[in-house]
């Protein structure tokens, strides 16, 4: 996943693997949160859906179909997500963006 820009946002390093982390404000898509942050990840389809370039971990997101079409049930069950695909509903959502 390609990751360019900067934000206030938490980074972390497990294992040689790199990971954003990031609040997504509620009622908000995701995309357009680190879109205003100038953060751009991979989105190849545009944000459709299309590509599954965007994986993005939160357990707390809704599963949607494109989820279910890209990721494995156990995938699907650690929290990966499409990142282009993930909306904080009512309240704030806790989003990790492998590198």
């Amino acid at each position: 996943m390609s990751i360019q820009g900067t934000a206030a946002l938490s980074y972390s390093e497990i294992g040689g693997e790199h990971s954003m982390h990031i609040q997504c404000p509620p009622h908000t898509r995701l995309q357009d949160y680190l879109l205003s942050k100038d953060i751009h990840i991979l989105t190849a389809c545009g944000g459709r859906g299309n590509c599954g370039k965007c994986r993005a971990i939160a357990p707390e997101a809704r599963i949607n179909t494109m989820d279910r079409i890209w990721f494995t049930q156990d995938e699907l069950q650690q929290g990966y997500r499409l990142g282009c695909q993930v909306f904080a509903k009512d309240s704030p959502l806790e989003v990790e963006i492998p590198d």
